[in-house]
């Protein structure tokens, strides 16, 4: 499946804010339970901090894609809709239920916080889920960028 320019924008977003925290961490398309079980869930991104603190990003551009079937992985400590500001004018129209997760609205250049997120109490297991998935992840985007710099010999 191919991303919208929209949201690879919003991505490289997410990792600029995440590097400008000192003790923040974060990775891409995080996988929790092993890939092609019926019980994975895929979060579009996660970060986690010193404070052992994780949030999990999805992102959505449409309220089509939003009201689609794909699954909202929402499993960390906090969790947010990362949407551009046209999608967020719309959300806030139709009184779309957020159940505790925050709303967050990409520019085109920065973050604004329309709701907060509640805290979630997650247990060590899920932790542990999150924190592999992170690390697989990170893995994952290292081999693929390590590959690419064989490609240019």
């Amino acid at each position: 499946m191919t991303k919208t320019k929209q949201t690879r924008l919003i991505e490289q977003a997410l990792i600029k804010r995440t590097r400008s925290i000192l003790g923040c961490y974060g990775a891409l398309e995080v996988t929790i339970g092993r890939a092609g079980s019926s019980g994975y869930e895929r979060c579009d991104y996660v970060e986690f901090d010193t404070s052992s603190e994780i949030r999990c990003y999805e992102i959505k551009v449409t309220m089509s894609d939003l009201k689609s079937k794909n699954k909202l992985s929402y499993l960390g400590d906090k969790n947010y809709l990362v949407v551009p500001e046209k999608l967020a004018d719309e959300i806030l129209k139709s009184s779309y239920n957020l159940g505790g997760v925050g709303l967050l609205v990409f520019d085109g250049k920065s973050f604004k916080s329309l709701t907060r997120a509640s805290k979630r109490n997650i247990s060590i297991g899920e932790r542990v889920e999150l924190l592999e998935g992170i690390a697989k992840s990170a893995c994952r985007d290292a081999i693929k960028f390590y590959s690419k710099m064989g490609d240019d010999k």
